[in-house]
């Protein structure tokens, strides 16, 4: 047997099923993805040849990581089989043939080898050969063979007008006539073959496919042909159909992907404790920050990113977002938070807005308060519970004398355990300068 070398250019593909469709496809839009999450590129259908930006020839391709992924693909173009006749629905015309056409015999017009005949069923052709139809089923023509010894005759041959620089897909259908000694055909394109010569099925009426692709390169015609390298005498018996000559389309797209970054932590300022009667401002905050706008819920039901409490327990806030759900908490613990009381020793309730109500300076939240002053003979001149309520220096609506006068204190504060200490002060004041 011969075999011929190919062309640099030319790219054999293993057999497939391309429909011809539009050249262009889009991998999508742009897409950000959550950090540890990928996607599946899916490359185009029915193209005849495909790469990725990696060098995978797949359809489908997983992005999981950042950058810009591309994909080539190379489909036929619509309605474009430059063949004529390549269906053999014309007749015999439109090719050129070594053989010759069958005329009669024993088993039929293809009764001698290197003879050729037109059918809908090669049974018709030789009586030897099974029942078979066309490629496609539709009762339609095919070209039968009755192999031939001679080496390098050509089958069937045309020649077509090309674009250069130009890439098409030469395809065809085989099928055995005899299970004996099966055909091996080679294709060419202006006398070198491209692909790899392909062998009948031994089963008959089995079809199978060659494709390939070639690039005209600087060449303005094309004569394809297809010769048999089988030149055994017995069985080498096959019928050939859809012939075809398609040029080649060729389109790029691109997506980028990117990734948002690795969850952060959710970090929650405040006080560690709360004084009773006291306000504590929790604040929360995103570290690193999140590059997309953030929702805050606390577990009071409050939103933002900051919260006064006005008690103590645990405070806990859940922050989410495009590709992220953190949640941080904050726990605050009752303090006793003793109160501290200031008693002045003077005051002067003249109306100058300066220290005109006698009252302690506190600091802190005493319960229970009670403060009472006494003049000099130990009774009772002013009572007050409240903290922020002092003496005005008036005794029943009249003002006091200048003098000295004795005040006691008795408050409580409350310990972190719940009980509540006593505390009680006394001392005395001066009352000067009144009106």
């Amino acid at each position: 047997m011969t075999y011929r070398s190919a062309l640099p250019f030319a790219l054999f593909l293993l057999p497939i099923l391309a429909r011809p469709q539009s050249c262009a496809f889009s991998l999508g839009p742009d897409r950000t993805l959550c950090d540890g999450e990928n996607v599946l590129l899916a490359g185009p259908s029915g193209s005849v040849s495909i790469h990725w930006q990696n060098g995978w020839a797949v359809q489908y391709l997983t992005a999981d990581t950042p950058g810009t992924y591309w994909c080539t693909a190379t489909f036929p173009v619509p309605g474009q089989d430059l063949v004529v006749n390549g269906a053999f629905s014309n007749g015999n015309t439109g090719f050129t043939t070594d053989l010759a056409l069958g005329m009669g015999g024993t088993w039929g017009p293809i009764s001698l080898e290197g003879t050729y005949g037109l059918s809908t069923d090669i049974s018709l052709l030789h009586s030897n050969f099974p029942s078979c139809g066309d490629h496609t089923g539709s009762n339609g023509q095919m070209l039968v063979v009755n192999g031939s010894a001679t080496p390098n005759a050509d089958i069937w041959c045309q020649t077509i007008a090309v674009q250069p620089n130009t890439t098409y897909a030469f395809s065809a259908w085989l099928m055995s006539a005899s299970p004996e000694s099966p055909a091996i055909l080679d294709f060419a394109v202006n006398g070198v073959s491209i692909g790899a010569p392909l062998l009948a099925s031994s089963t008959t009426c089995d079809w199978d496919e060659f494709y390939a692709v070639w690039n005209a390169g600087s060449s303005t015609t094309a004569t394809i042909c297809i010769t048999n390298q089988n030149l055994a005498q017995s069985g080498n018996d096959f019928a050939l159909d859809d012939i075809a000559f398609r040029p080649l389309c060729t389109h790029t797209d691109s997506v980028l992907i990117n990734f948002m970054p690795p969850e952060p932590e959710i970090i929650v300022t405040g006080p560690a404790t709360l004084c009773p009667g006291d306000l504590a401002v929790l604040q929360a905050s995103l570290d690193p920050p999140w590059p997309a706008p953030v929702d805050m819920i606390w577990n009071t039901g409050a939103g933002g990113s900051s919260y006064t409490a006005s008690t103590t327990g645990l405070f806990s806030v859940t922050a989410t977002a495009t590709c992220l759900e953190a949640t941080g908490s904050l726990f605050i613990a009752p303090d006793t938070c003793v109160s501290t009381l200031t008693m002045p020793n003077v005051f002067t309730p003249n109306g100058d807005g300066s220290n005109d109500v006698f009252l302690p300076l506190v600091v802190g939240q005493p319960t229970d308060f009670e403060m009472e002053i006494r003049n000099r003979w130990g009774q009772v001149i002013f009572r007050s519970t409240n903290v922020n309520t002092g003496w005005d220096g008036r005794i029943q609506g009249e003002w006091a004398a200048d003098g000295t006068y004795y005040w006691t204190v008795r408050y409580s504060d409350r310990l972190n355990d719940g009980r509540l200490k006593q505390q009680d002060r006394a001392g005395h004041l001066t009352l000067l300068g009144r009106p």
